[in-house]
């Protein structure tokens, strides 16, 4: 029944809390949606999350949406919105791993413990950026752009819990992956302290 139904009829049920017509819209788009989100992020993990997100989205604003051209429109608008986030993100986390390079460059270290410090320093950023989506984003907020848990949960839309949570789980996996090595531990507590 639902797969013969046009964009609009299917907008219409969503609107009525169909769920069934949103996993019509699912089935209908998801794909594409998916194909074209990896294109551009070249991230299978990643890209999976863009796709939920934005599904989830689509579902939370039934009620609200207006859709100014159609829904394949709206959706890959969606998309586009999320990519450019990510890549905004990105760019953050490389402004901040480029100033945490430039700290060892000018401390008067000899070159084989620059070189270490920088590989160090390189490892402790890729350990963040591959945190869970959600946490990498909330641990960000809070440890580079200094945001407090109660700015963030406004931010995200979050309960403050959640994110007092997160910031706790996040800590806890780079304490993890790097409790046996000294500079990684350094590094962290001088950007929790503020020091970086």
């Amino acid at each position: 029944m639902y797969s013969s139904c046009s964009d609009n009829e299917l907008v219409s049920l969503l609107k009525s809390d169909d769920s069934a017509a949103f996993n019509a819209i699912y089935d209908r788009y998801s794909k594409m949606l998916y194909l074209f989100v990896y294109s551009k992020l070249e991230a299978g993990e990643i890209s999976k999350d863009v796709l939920q997100d934005i599904f989830i989205s689509l579902w939370e604003k039934r009620h609200s949406l207006v859709l100014k051209e159609s829904l394949k429109a709206y959706l890959y608008q969606m998309a586009r919105h999320k990519i450019i986030d990510i890549y905004r993100k990105n760019a953050t986390y490389r402004k901040y791993l480029q100033q945490l390079i430039e700290h060892f460059d000018a401390q008067p270290h000899s070159v084989i413990e620059t070189v270490d410090y920088k590989a160090k320093t390189q490892d402790m950023f890729e350990a963040i950026n591959h945190l869970p989506g959600r946490m990498k984003e909330i641990f960000m907020l809070s440890r580079f752009e200094n945001l407090t848990v109660e700015q963030i949960s406004t931010h995200l839309g979050l309960s403050q819990q959640t994110v007092k949570n997160q910031i706790t789980k996040a800590l806890k996996i780079l304490r993890a992956n790097y409790a046996q090595t000294d500079m990684i531990l350094l590094v962290i507590s001088l950007i929790l302290t503020g020091g970086l």
